[in-house]
């Protein structure tokens, strides 16, 4: 199981809330399938799915992050692999990262 974490900061509310929701919505709605956020919680996403679903959680997460000023308004950002714990990595780490 793959998991795609986003806590968005508290400080985030009403529309920009909204919107930042919608677009990380449509992120994991790709060309490689889709992934529902079943998290409850207004400030929380996560998208999550087997190997079937991995192309499509990839393609989304790195969408999100080029998504211009996305970043900014998350607070934590985890990839989890549930069966290979070496791989579960911080995302907003690994792209604050230059490449060069």
């Amino acid at each position: 199981m793959y998991s795609s974490i986003i806590e968005i900061k508290k400080t985030v509310n009403g529309e920009a809330l909204r919107k930042l929701r919608e677009i990380a919505e449509k992120a994991f709605d790709n060309r490689a399938g889709k992934v529902e956020n079943s998290s409850t919680d207004s400030h929380r996403l996560v998208f999550e799915g087997g190997e079937d679903k991995y192309g499509c959680l990839d393609l989304g997460t790195a969408e999100l992050a080029d998504t211009s000023g996305f970043r900014e308004q998350i607070n934590t950002w985890k990839w989890i692999d549930a069966d290979e714990p070496s791989e579960n990595c911080d995302i907003l780490e690994i792209y604050a990262e230059p490449v060069y």
